[in-house]
């Protein structure tokens, strides 16, 4: 507890799964402005019975001009679903690479620097821009997406796991992705 939180307005808020604080009002104040936070990050105070909803409290009168995010019913997943089935779709693109190799032997030094890059690089690219249009998506829906954006560049599935969580939805996308990476592993294997 730093010097200048009293315990009266020591204030506690979760972050990614762990607690934080204690930090005073104006901490989360400056969390809540800065988009650290948001209306639904859940907040804790001595005295309050529960975590609750930061919206819910005296610190959430201040959001009243802010609306809420939309129902996570009404987002559309129509992106996250493309992402999930992606690794197979790269399994289609990897075979078209290697089918031009066997078509063309004579072009090793072609395959070598500008085709073979690209089995891994069309991945990295499709999955990245799939995950920050999806982010863009959430952030213009109202949710949160800061630290979300640093998984969408850098692990898919993990943004998709932490997507569903933050929508409160269940992480059927992220289980089909696995399960799609899963597939197209056997099928490269064959």
């Amino acid at each position: 507890m730093t010097d200048t939180t009293t315990s009266e307005d020591a204030w506690f808020y979760t972050q990614g799964g762990d607690r934080k604080g204690p930090v005073p009002a104006e901490r989360l104040r400056e969390l809540l402005a800065a988009q650290t936070i948001d209306g639904e990050t859940l907040i804790w105070q001595k005295g309050q019975s529960a975590w609750q909803p930061l919206r819910t409290t005296e610190i959430g009168a201040e959001l009243k001009d802010i609306p809420p995010p939309i129902d996570a019913s009404h987002v559309n997943n129509g992106w996250v679903w493309a992402l999930a089935f992606a690794p197979i779709v790269y399994l289609f693109v990897e075979v078209a690479i290697l089918g031009y190799r066997d078509s063309h032997p004579a072009n090793d030094t072609f395959y070598e620097a500008f085709l073979s890059p690209l089995s891994w690089l069309i991945p990295l690219v499709a999955n990245a821009t799939l995950c920050l249009v999806d982010a863009e998506q959430l952030k213009r829906a109202g949710y949160s997406s800061g630290w979300m954006t640093l998984f969408a560049l850098l692990l898919a599935p993990v943004y998709l796991f932490l997507r569903a969580q933050n929508l409160r939805q269940a992480p059927t996308y992220g289980f089909v992705w696995v399960a799609s990476f899963i597939v197209s592993i056997v099928l490269r294997v064959m």
